[in-house]
């Protein structure tokens, strides 16, 4: 007999990475860049205006970790992590650890996690934002995200103009 085993885990990684494919298409088509996988042999990519995924750095433990992606876009490297939990689970468990990468350990001057769905427990969402408040990590809804990048995008066509 074989026994199905995490039925509900597959369930949320799926819906985890089809939020990242959200988050991926609202990034390449507000800002009008492509998307690529980080090089295999590590190499940092000089190339700018473009969304590397999957992108390594080493953690508050010295281990080897990824993010789901570096955005690179006029000068600026922004670290982004996106956090999708619809039911009680333990996404929102991980999220002082992901706190203190992002605010402790990356390089870049800038990051951001994105979270959405309704099964983060009580206050995990605002334990993040207060323990983010005055540094370089920015808490944003998937809505506040798409809020970012048009400001994103307008301040580079201003820029420009």
């Amino acid at each position: 007999m074989i026994m199905k085993i995490d039925p509900q885990g597959r369930k949320a990684a799926t819906n985890g990475a089809k939020f990242e494919d959200i988050i991926e298409d609202a990034i390449t088509q507000a800002l009008e860049i492509p998307s690529r996988k980080w090089p295999k042999e590590e190499e940092r990519l000089t190339t700018d205006n473009v969304l590397l995924k999957n992108a390594p750095y080493e953690s508050i433990y010295g281990t080897k970790c990824r993010s789901e992606f570096l955005l690179r876009y006029q000068g600026r490297d922004i670290r982004i992590e996106c956090k999708y939990q619809q039911s009680a689970g333990s996404v929102d468990e991980k999220l002082p650890y992901l706190m203190m990468n992002f605010t402790q350990k990356v390089d870049e001057a800038e990051t951001i996690i994105i979270t959405h769905g309704d099964g983060f427990r009580d206050g995990a969402i605002n334990w993040l934002r207060e323990s983010c408040r005055d540094t370089k990590c920015k808490v944003f809804t998937l809505l506040e995200f798409t809020l970012y990048l048009e400001n994103l995008c307008n301040a580079n066509s201003s820029q420009t103009s």
